[in-house]
């Protein structure tokens, strides 16, 4: 079938009135910048199809719209109160869904793009249409409280840069689809495919679809690291509530620039937990990367589960990390989160957050930075340096021990740095936090790379001790790969009470002195540390 336009644009005509009375409306302004956009992507501009313009004035407009709707590659919704309650528009979309795609379509896309203008009232949500009910869409709103505020086209006074950020997304993904469809040569069709098997490519291991930008898309793939050697990889960028959603779009924007697959690109079933856990894992299966935005707000939960959808996803991504060893997880909570300035008042969201900072797991990070080194650890983990193999010899079996003490006791250990440097062992000195976020990463880096850490409790309290022997644990969530060699905390002068009754099983070896700083009760210490083959890389 000949598709002579690339993009259909459906929408009612309440949409288009402008509410100052205008000469152009919010639809006749997106018609007109939308090609535009996508000319800039593309180096031409796209045919769009609309009824204002590519309708004859002697044309019966049912057949007319038949034939622009089965022309057409992309369908582009404009969604609204309106949308949901016109007969046109429901028909128009039953059209394009009921049309036979055309070849080359990728797997797992949708050429239907839902551009939401205005969101649903309760009383209109069971009007959406279930073919645009699972969509994720575009946003044209952000929500203030419980009211929705629309982005706005207009230019004077100023510009809205949420509304022209929306735009450009959509136009640069239906670029990417355009190219899908009209510039990238179909594969040879085998002797597999004449027989019924054209949609996948077969493996030892079983059926292999191909999704958009080449990325192997099957649970095989995953397991090995999400893609083959030169294909992108797919990364399953968990739902999350609306106080985050601007962030999850830039992490998404910045994949999909990379030649990323982004799941899930469906809403998430809710009606019943089962479905929603079972969705989650099967995009899960065919994704190298999670990624978890966790903000102030705990979130819808399905019908029949208390649990937050985004719990629920963090929750299904640990299970299956824990039963696949390559499968990688990014937790991040923005900076400041349960301070002042980002308080939490759901007693829910408080638990989630606390429960997630005790226990992050081997194969999993958490992060609370900048939204831009959330991304560049993205890509980190999506592009690991390759593993060169070094020369056996001295460096190679240098062992590290990152030395934390308050720093009014950094006198009172350097026998114990003389005692480790004369063991032949690397002392890394903790230069302390203070807020500062150079040594936060000086910390962080630290807990990563180095082969065993001392904690020497001296002129601190109990709670700094407790902190420091928890960053230990946290060490995995900061991108520990490898278990710690061994760990001591060395309790010394002055006395105190609280010292005095201070007990913990979370390191191996516990020192307790508080007459002098003795280097000699680190014996069985550095012993475990020499013992370990190998060091850090």
């Amino acid at each position: 079938m000949p598709y002579n336009d690339d993009i259909f644009i459906s929408y009612g005509q309440l949409d288009d009135e402008d509410p100052a009375g205008d000469l152009k409306g919010w639809i006749d302004l997106l018609a007109e910048r939308l090609p535009r956009l996508v000319s800039n992507n593309l180096g031409y501009k796209p045919k769009i199809w609309r009824d204002q313009f590519s309708l004859g004035g002697n044309q019966p407009l049912r057949a007319a719209l038949e034939e622009g709707i089965s022309h057409s590659l992309l369908f582009v919704p404009i969604f609204s109160p309106r949308y949901v309650q016109s007969d046109w528009c429901r028909f128009e979309l039953e059209t394009f869904c009921n049309t036979p795609p055309p070849p080359g379509v990728p797997a797992h896309r949708s050429r239907i793009f839902k551009v939401i203008k205005t969101p649903l009232l309760l009383h209109l949500t069971d009007k959406e249409p279930g073919q645009l009910r699972e969509l994720i869409g575009y946003s044209f709103y952000e929500m203030e409280g419980d009211m929705p505020i629309e982005f706005s086209p207009d230019v004077v006074p100023s510009k809205d840069q949420r509304y022209w950020t929306a735009l450009r997304r959509l136009a640069w993904e239906i670029s990417n689809m355009l190219v899908e469809l009209k510039h990238k040569p179909l594969p040879p069709v085998s002797e597999a495919a004449t027989a019924g098997v054209s949609d996948t490519a077969t493996t030892a291991s079983g059926p292999v679809a191909t999704s958009t930008n080449g990325a192997v898309d099957s649970p095989t793939a995953a397991r090995n690291g999400g893609a083959s050697k030169g294909a992108s990889k797919l990364v399953y960028l968990a739902e999350t509530t609306s106080d985050l959603a601007n962030e999850r779009e830039l992490v998404r924007d910045e994949l999909q620039q990379r030649g990323h697959v982004v799941s899930p690109e469906k809403k998430l079933p809710l009606e019943e937990v089962k479905k929603t856990e079972a969705a989650v894992r099967a995009d899960l299966e065919r994704c190298a990367l999670s990624v978890h935005l966790v903000g102030t707000r705990y979130g819808s939960s399905p019908e029949d589960d208390a649990r937050s959808v985004v719990r629920i996803q963090e929750e299904v991504a640990a299970e299956y990390g824990a039963s696949n060893s390559a499968f990688l997880r990014l937790l991040w909570m923005p900076p400041g989160l349960s301070k002042p300035a980002l308080d939490i008042s759901d007693e829910r969201q408080k638990s989630f957050i606390a429960e997630l900072q005790t226990r992050v797991t081997a194969g999993a990070e958490l992060l609370q930075t900048s939204i831009d080194d959330l991304k560049t650890r993205i890509v980190e983990k999506l592009n690991p340096p390759a593993k060169t193999v070094t020369r056996a010899g001295r460096h190679s079996r240098l062992k590290k021990v990152y030395l934390i003490c308050e720093e009014r006791d950094h006198d009172l250990v350097r026998p114990i740095e003389d005692y480790l440097f004369s063991e032949k062992i690397e002392v890394i000195p903790w230069l302390g936090q203070s807020g500062n976020e150079t040594l936060m990463d000086y910390h962080r880096k630290n807990l990563r790379e180095c082969d065993a850490a001392l904690v020497y409790f001296g002129s601190g309290d109990v709670p700094w001790a407790d902190k420091n022997l928890d960053d230990l644990e946290k060490a995995y969530g900061y991108g520990r790969e490898q278990d710690w060699v061994s760990n001591a905390i060395y309790v010394g002068p002055p006395d105190s009470e609280q010292k005095e009754r201070f007990r913990s099983i979370r390191t191996e070896f516990f020192i307790r002195n508080f007459k002098s700083v003795d280097p000699n009760e680190l014996r069985d210490f550095v012993s475990a540390v020499k013992a370990a083959e190998g060091g850090m890389q």
